[in-house]
């Protein structure tokens, strides 16, 4: 039989807080059986004496780097597959002219840089690689930047490795021309893997970044985030964009509501 430890109101108060102030993200009353349960594997898989200990361990300059990302890695969200939400991908392959005429540094520098700023396991930096090397002019080279807050994610996605069951997000000719099929899995190809740097990074930092992005890709992310949060995210963003760069969010998201320098292209795509 596995224990599970009972978490209190007041200590689920001081979970969410440490949360918001690591992370950003808001975790509601809704979120208390959730958040109870990550706390409680945690727990078991480091054989750490209570959930109040725990949160000691976390609060501490000295806790165990292998417990901090594990704890990381439980509460932050990694759901995704190859060509998720579509659209953004045949927005970039349908106005490939429309960016290069806009951004003129591109054709310029002979550069494109993309930043995929929760890129999870992979999928999504992986996907934009494939779309630009086949609508992109050949003398162009393709720099993305692909980040996550869980260095667990980050881990696999720089591996490349699919179950073979991700061929059902993929369409056979991207199949065929970028992956390799190995039986038991799928994995991306070294001339795709080599246009992708993958970093850990926490949105909640200042972006560090000295040169600026052509496109940035912040798909699903601000859902877990406050409305001050995500206008401070979305400020940084802009300030990371280029002249006329190119910010896709997620479905679930919009800008409408609120006021922003961005310009409104059509849902869920903005231009700086």
């Amino acid at each position: 039989m596995i224990f599970n430890y009972e978490i209190s109101e007041e200590l689920f108060e001081k979970y969410r807080q440490l949360i918001f102030d690591m992370l950003g993200i808001h975790m509601n009353n809704t979120k208390k059986e959730m958040v109870s349960t990550k706390i409680n594997k945690i727990i078991r898989r480091h054989n750490i004496e209570s959930a109040e200990k725990l949160y000691e361990l976390l609060l501490s300059s000295k806790s165990d780097r292998n417990v901090l990302e594990n704890f990381v890695d439980e509460i932050t969200i990694h759901k995704t597959n190859f060509f998720r939400e579509d659209n953004h991908f045949e927005f970039i392959k349908q106005n490939i002219n429309f960016i290069l005429d806009n951004i003129k540094r591109i054709r310029q520098n002979k550069e494109i840089r993309v930043w995929s700023s929760a890129c999870s396991t992979g999928e999504e930096p992986y996907t934009i690689a494939m779309v630009l090397k086949e609508c992109l002019p050949i003398d162009i080279n393709i720099k993305i930047l692909a980040t996550d807050v869980s260095s667990g994610v980050i881990s696999t996605a720089q591996k490349g490795q699919y179950s073979i069951d991700t061929s059902d997000d993929i369409k056979p000719f991207y199949l065929q021309r970028y992956f390799k099929n190995n039986g038991e899995y799928y994995e991306i190809k070294p001339d795709i893997k080599k246009l992708i740097t993958f970093r850990t990074f926490n949105l909640m930092n200042d972006f560090p970044f000295k040169n600026k992005f052509d496109i940035i890709f912040s798909r699903n992310v601000m859902i877990y985030f406050n409305i001050e949060t995500q206008g401070e995210l979305i400020h940084k963003y802009y300030n990371s964009l280029i002249e006329n760069g190119i910010l896709f969010i997620g479905h679930s998201e919009s800008l409408t509501q609120r006021q922003y320098k961005l310009k409104y292209l059509q849902p869920t795509v903005y231009m700086k």
